[in-house]
């Protein structure tokens, strides 16, 4: 699933290529992926500008003018591309079209586990899921932040992908911040040392951003807006790495499940 890095490219990208685009039509394949009556897409959508493009955890906002909001998520396999036309339109379920643009915005996913709403600009209209969204990570203070983990009984890990408690962080970054942090997956919160904590905080912090700088993670389906694949999997340390060596210390990494999700951690860096 697209995490925080990996849809902050995109928003980049979106607001480097649509800003004060007029939209002249859009074509919904599939009304299924709409959290919003399809009229009301179909009425309010065309021929309004697109005013600025943002991000709220793992959701694209596209505010256009006379205040709307467009909303995408891209779930587990959505991809949002710009394009003049794809070699295959398979999976694609809305397109926009623009005014003074030969390109147009694809939205494809094969699972169809994306949403797409359309909501006024007044928070309380917001999706529910984004309003109850937590703090984004850099707006954590860190003592704040080191205090709430410690208060909690749950397994760090689950913790850490609570949408409730870090907005954006998912199954990659969880995973590559408790490797850098040297904290067990598995470990309760509330048994972590305070110093660690301070130092998940940290690590959450700095690997977020070398995967925007890299222009997020290609493991599966997500790529740029142009179709481009992010770079920041060579340099993950422990996810997807099962049986290679530690960068630290060359113990074989090693992959467990919880509740459902797999985590790659180092044993003998992550006691």
């Amino acid at each position: 699933m697209p995490e925080l890095p990996e849809v902050e490219t995109l928003v980049t990208e979106l607001a480097c290529a649509l800003g004060n685009q007029k939209i002249s039509g859009l074509e919904i394949r599939n009304p299924s992926l709409l959290e919003t009556p399809r009229s009301w897409f179909e009425k309010e959508i065309p021929g309004r500008k697109i005013v600025r493009v943002g991000r709220r955890g793992k959701f694209i906002s596209v505010y256009l003018s006379e205040g709307l909001v467009l909303w995408f998520h891209l779930g587990m396999t959505g991809q949002l591309l710009l394009k003049e036309s794809l070699p295959s339109a398979t999976h694609v379920h809305f397109i926009l079209s623009f005014e003074d643009s030969t390109q147009r915005l694809f939205y494809r996913d094969v699972r169809r586990f994306g949403r797409i709403v359309l909501t006024s600009d007044e928070e309380e209209a917001f999706p529910k899921a984004v309003r109850e969204l937590g703090p984004e990570p850099w707006d954590w203070a860190p003592e704040a932040f080191v205090s709430f983990v410690k208060g909690r009984r749950a397994r760090i890990k689950s913790l850490l992908l609570d949408q409730r408690v870090v907005a954006g962080l998912g199954n990659i970054y969880a995973d590559e911040s408790l490797y850098r942090a040297g904290i067990h997956p598995l470990r309760r919160a509330e048994e972590v040392p305070r110093t660690r904590l301070s130092r998940l905080h940290q690590s959450i912090c700095e690997v977020l951003q070398e995967a925007i700088e890299c222009g997020g993670s290609s493991i599966d389906d997500y790529l740029h807006l142009d179709g481009a694949k992010g770079q920041f999997q060579e340099f993950h340390q422990v996810y997807g790495r099962t049986g290679g060596g530690c960068v630290a210390c060359g113990t074989p990494i090693r992959k467990i499940k919880l509740s459902g999700r797999s985590s790659s951690y180092c044993p003998r860096c992550q006691k």
